[in-house]
């Protein structure tokens, strides 16, 4: 039979798949048979239909394969994601200072200053930032020029020797991992898995094969509905014991019982909202089936589109987006026990040409880039980047890596070992890992005694109670978890705390946040945000970070939605430490401070220079900003990030129309000197303060300590804060912060029920009060923020309250030597 050369990406993969699950629905007799033999149990169900209904008569088979047993503490577990159809490599490892690139990619190819540089030579494509966080963490490593001797640039062919992936020239009758797994001892369910709704050859062995997972989950045997429940049952009756009908009659309920109880053992994966988005829904389950410590060691992911022969620039975009988004989520939901034994790989049968056709594609082409991912990966560029000299219209690129290298490195590396049983040759491996798997788990529980540098990231979300594939809304009493290691440009280990810019909205009634390290009691009456009714609330946050590298936040009465969004970590490795300075009013567009003298319209931005001047050096890595938003028209949040960076998901400060709304920001610098500001909805007055900067040149090192309240004005023997007066607090010698040593506190302030419209200014004893503002309440209505404020004469820093009278609290939150 001769297999049509330009047959399409869905044929080839049908082709080299065993049939397909119908529907989430269905249990007809088709999918039945299928799940028996060939899906749901064809990990331990033989080759052939006589194998797989009489194991017991066939030699011993059975072995328990239903019974999932959790991975060894060293075992590595690889996820593979595929990109059918032959993704642009061009396009996404990005040759931006190769003049022929342009030239052969013409409208194609990718500007240069929207290249994420990895380097002076490539770059990443743009819709890849998150992938670009993980590269900036050492922990990508792209392999380069990746192909095989001879290609004939067909779906099918390519794809079956992808799959196949043994030297020689046999017939593709098993796949590289299938062949792993005949040589792995025992029958485990769960050694291998596809997320997706029928099995390619890449996991069929000669004796063992993987397990089909649809992303929507198995149904029978998990759902709770009463009449699911009695099918359940019956069936299970069916199976439980020997009814004297002979050893086929027997096997074959066993088999049944078997293959429903898959249904419950995996029923927790699907239990919450998955994404609509395919890809990243099916990392989502990836994740979530290695949190359930099921033994998995393999887990296949693909989806397709990428056979671009016209239309590319907006499909690439969309598709490229989906993989940076699928990563993301995987990192989210993966559970931190398991980073450091997980590794990523990406696979495509062919490359594009280099030349673009004329149909705003490109065709089937040779050699391309490939990505591994991992905590225990060795970051960097590896292979050769393709020659694009010399090239003609129909030319392909050479290849400089066998694909089979890129195998034997993962059995090798990663799975244990075996590459040359299994791909029935010998290939050198590239030396991806910079140690095994297991190795370096991160744990989240930092000493107290470590002292913490500070590391700047693009801000990151890690929390949004407001889509449903995330988490629900906090109710009232109730602790959320965040997971801050290891996702956002945070490493998975060697993180004291986490700067966290907090934001609640929409509450039905008061309430207060606190937020507080994972596994620690909560502190008493701490509030890092005070939320009224109906009204967006932010708050920056230095927390230390708690068990399993996370933080809790606790919501005291009320419901009320959480966004969560990263913007630094502090760590164990020298970086940059924080220099306080007198607050330096930086821009106000009210006057024209800053060089902007109007307010920022909806969607308007403004980059503002931080570096030169109030004190901040060149070499400032970050800067501590109070950013306050000034009677806006419109309900909008003002979005803060380094300048000349695509802007992110994420919030500095939320506000109401007609509100005056500061907040604490530490936002690292652009390599401009500037950072970004935006404003998303009506038009709004912006004051930005410097209150220091973090630099490798600076002294501070951040500690963490276990909140300490140094005043609170509603206690016995206490009086409120009145109108144009001051309140000196000692805030050395308290709690866990020494006497002498410390340049500067992380304040928590809360003005409590203020008389009136009215700001409160923080700043070291000793020195004259300057123009600047840390709060901004109104009326009636308590508003709490983050002050870091420079350490003045005899440990202690001075706050003022401009009009009206007010209740004052203030908790250290940490200090800086």
């Amino acid at each position: 039979m001769r297999i049509d050369p330009d047959i399409s990406t869905a044929d080839a993969r049908r082709l080299l798949t065993v049939p397909e699950v119908d529907s989430p629905l269905s249990l007809d007799r088709r999918r039945f048979l299928q799940m028996v033999g060939w899906g749901v149990g064809a990990g331990a169900l033989g080759g052939t239909l006589g194998e797989a209904f009489a194991p017991g008569l066939l030699g011993d088979r059975w072995r328990e394969a239903y019974a999932a047993s959790p991975i060894g503490p060293t075992d590595g577990i690889v996820v593979l994601v595929g990109f059918e159809g032959g993704v642009d490599g061009l396009n996404t490892v990005v040759p931006y200072t190769n003049g022929l690139y342009y030239q052969q990619h013409g409208s194609l190819a990718i500007p240069a200053d929207q290249v994420l540089p990895v380097n002076s030579t490539v770059g990443l494509n743009p819709n890849l930032s998150y992938l670009k966080s993980l590269y900036d963490r050492g922990e990508v490593a792209v392999v380069q020029g990746v192909g095989y001797d001879d290609p004939d640039l067909s779906h099918f062919t390519s794809m079956a020797l992808w799959m196949y992936g043994k030297a020689g020239s046999g017939a593709p009758n098993s796949g590289w991992v299938g062949r792993w797994l005949d040589g792995l001892s025992g029958d485990d369910l769960f050694r291998a898995v596809t997320v997706g709704q029928s099995l390619p050859l890449s996991l069929v062995g000669e004796n063992r094969r993987g397990t089909a997972i649809p992303w929507w989950g198995l149904g029978f045997g998990a759902d709770t509905d009463e009449h699911s429940q009695w099918m359940y049952d019956a069936m299970r009756d069916f199976s439980a014991s020997s009814a004297g009908r002979g050893a086929w009659h027997d096997t074959l309920a066993g088999t049944v019982g078997g293959v429903i109880d898959v249904g419950q053992q995996v029923a927790p994966v699907f239990e919450r909202n998955l994404p609509d988005n395919d890809l990243v829904a099916k990392l989502t389950v990836a994740a979530r089936l290695i949190n359930a410590d099921l033994g998995l060691r393999v887990i296949d992911t693909s989806f397709s589109g990428f056979d671009t022969h016209s239309s590319q620039p907006g499909m690439l975009a969309d598709l490229l987006g989906e993989f940076d988004a699928g990563l993301r989520a995987f990192f989210t939901t993966l559970d931190d026990r398991f980073r450091s034994r997980v590794t990523i790989m990406t696979y495509s049968e062919f490359g594009r040409t280099s030349w673009s056709n004329d149909s705003e594609g490109t065709d089937h082409g040779t050699s391309n880039n490939h990505f591994v991912i991992g905590a225990g990966v060795q970051g960097g560029l590896y292979g050769q980047q393709p020659s694009l000299v010399g090239l003609d219209r129909w030319d392909r690129m050479p290849f400089h890596v066998d694909f089979r290298s890129l195998y034997a490195t993962m059995l090798d590396g990663w799975l244990g070992g075996g590459s040359s049983t299994v791909l029935g040759g010998s290939f050198p491996t590239l030396g991806l890992f910079k140690q095994a798997p297991g190795q370096g788990v991160a744990t989240g529980a930092v000493p107290t005694s470590q002292l913490g540098d500070f590391v700047g990231v693009t801000p990151y979300r890690l929390y949004d109670s407001r889509y449903q594939n995330r988490f629900l809304p906090l109710g009232a009493g109730t602790t959320g978890e965040v997971q801050v290691t290891g996702v956002g440009g945070v490493p998975a280990s060697g993180v004291t705390a986490v700067a966290l810019n907090v934001t609640t909205t929409k509450a039905t009634g008061d309430s207060f946040f606190s937020v507080f390290p994972t596994g620690a009691p909560r502190p008493d009456d701490l509030q890092n945000l005070v939320v009224p009714v109906d009204r967006p609330v932010p708050n920056l946050s230095v927390v230390k970070v708690g068990q399993g590298g996370r933080v809790n936040v606790f919501n005291d009465q009320a419901d009320a939605q959480l966004v969560v969004d990263v913007v630094g970590y502090f760590g164990t490795a020298t970086a940059n430490r924080l220099q306080s300075v007198t607050p330096y009013r930086a821009l106000d567009t009210r006057n024209g401070t800053g060089g902007r003298s109007t307010p920022l319209g909806p969607n308007g931005s403004f980059d503002v220079t931080v570096r030169g001047v109030g004190g901040v050096p060149a070499d400032a890595d970050s800067v501590v900003l109070n950013v306050t938003a000034v009677f806006p028209t419109a309900t909008s949040w003002l979005t803060v990030w380094p300048a000349g960076q695509a802007k992110p998901l994420a919030s500095s400060l939320n506000y109401v129309a007609g509100q005056v709304v500061p907040n604490a920001v530490i936002c690292k610098v652009g390599s401009n000197g500037k950072v970004s500001l935006n404003n998303a909805n009506g038009s709004v007055n912006v004051v930005v303060d410097i209150m220091g900067y973090l630099s490798t040149s600076a002294a501070g090192r951040m500690m963490p300590v276990t909140p300490v309240r140094v005043l609170d004005t509603r206690a016995e023997g206490q009086t409120q804060v009145g109108a144009n007066s001051t309140r000196t607090l000692t805030v050395t010698g308290v709690g866990e912060v020494p006497a002498s040593g410390v340049s500067a506190v992380a304040l928590n302030l809360t003005a409590h029920d203020p008389s009136s419209n009215t700001y409160l200014t923080a700043w070291p004893n000793g020195e004259t009060m300057p123009l600047a503002s840390n709060l901004n309440p109104r009326a009636g209505s308590s508003v709490a923020n983050l002050a870091i404020v420079k350490v003045g004469t005899q440990g202690k820093v001075k706050v003022y309250n401009q009009q009206g009278t007010l209740d004052l609290v203030a908790d250290v939150v940490g200090y800086f030597t």
